[in-house]
């Protein structure tokens, strides 16, 4: 038995090469088949990007209609690095470095201003 959501937003978020986005530019919004939207934000790169932020521009501004986006969960993808000296490419002490810095680096979440109550994390391990 499979099971959806009603309505599914895939949230694409785009960094701009200017300062600041207008709040009127910020969100673009296209519906697809079967209860799928598509919301396109934009930031400017001094801006820090708030998705959940973005999300309520486009409830209350562009007539997407969501019931309560305090129960939107955001599914986010995850990877782990883990060096390994049997697949070539670097060497394996720079590997170990880059998987350290990948695994102390902020969240996605974090970054994208997204209460961590309302995230779920799909993860996959890439040895390198």
């Amino acid at each position: 038995m499979y099971a959806l959501h009603e309505q599914v937003l895939i949230v694409t978020v785009l960094t701009t090469e200017e300062p600041r986005v207008p709040e009127e530019s910020r969100v673009e919004i296209q519906e697809l088949a079967c209860g799928f939207t598509r919301v396109i934000l934009r930031f400017g790169f001094t801006e820090s990007p708030s998705v959940v932020e973005g999300v309520r521009y486009a409830h209350e501004n562009a007539e997407l209609s969501c019931d309560q986006l305090s129960k939107v969960s955001y599914y986010i993808g995850r990877e782990t690095i883990i060096p390994t000296k049997h697949i070539p490419g670097m060497w394996v002490w720079r590997e170990a470095l880059y998987a350290f810095m990948q695994r102390n680096a902020e969240r996605s979440a974090a970054y994208f201003c997204i209460p961590a109550a309302q995230v779920v994390e799909i993860g996959i391990e890439l040895e390198i």
